[in-house]
């Protein structure tokens, strides 16, 4: 499937209350496009290299006031490169989301999508429990924005009047936004919105 097809079909079932299914299709947008970027890696690899290369949009989009670049999850993964307990956002996704909706199975209980893209701006919930991360479904919505803005889609459509919104201030029509990611970048610099760096202590170190 086409990258621009993966965003729509996102934008669509998130819109018909199906976030997983919104979630699938944003993973599958991630995938393709990490797929062109790093054709020599494997699947893990170049997805979670990807979306670590693009925490800068990943974050202002998905998970606003989160520096995703410094903080590490208490979750224990067992399809991630690295064992033991402290996981970025980069391999809950892949392990958790993209892998899980990717061969069908259930999503593990404690890892729902919470519902908040359609409120507010710039306020994002995130459920943390040792073992258990419910991210927001703005999520959904910061994995279809760094294929959006990936250079190797410049070329991808999606149909007439598809938007992203970031903050409460801007609107990006997608079909004008297409491998423009330093022009996005320079938005978010001026808005500067600050970051926290959550920080899980002795979760870490419990058996």
């Amino acid at each position: 499937m086409k990258v621009g097809k993966s965003v729509f079909k996102a934008i669509e079932e998130w819109e018909r209350d199906d976030p997983e299914s919104a979630m699938l299709h944003a993973c599958n947008a991630v995938d393709g496009t990490a797929r062109k970027r790093f054709p020599s890696l494997g699947n893990r690899a170049r997805f979670t290299k990807f979306l670590r290369d693009n925490y800068d949009v990943v974050g202002p989009m998905g998970a606003p006031g989160i520096n995703l670049r410094d903080t590490m999850f208490p979750i224990k993964l067992t399809n991630a490169k690295t064992s033991g307990f402290g996981h970025d956002l980069a391999d809950v996704i892949y392990a958790v989301h993209r892998c899980t909706h990717g061969h069908g199975d259930e999503l593990p209980d404690g890892f729902e999508l919470l519902p908040n893209a359609g409120g507010p701006a710039r306020f994002s919930e995130m459920y943390i429990e040792r073992g258990k991360l419910r991210l927001s479904d703005r999520i959904i919505f910061g994995l279809i924005a760094a294929a959006i803005l990936a250079s190797e889609n410049v070329e991808q459509k999606v149909p007439d009047g598809c938007y992203l919104i970031y903050s409460d201030f801007a609107k990006f029509i997608i079909n004008d936004w297409w491998g423009r990611r330093e022009e996005f970048l320079e938005i978010v610099d001026r808005d500067n919105p600050p970051l926290v760096t959550f920080d899980f202590g002795n979760w870490y170190n419990q058996p």
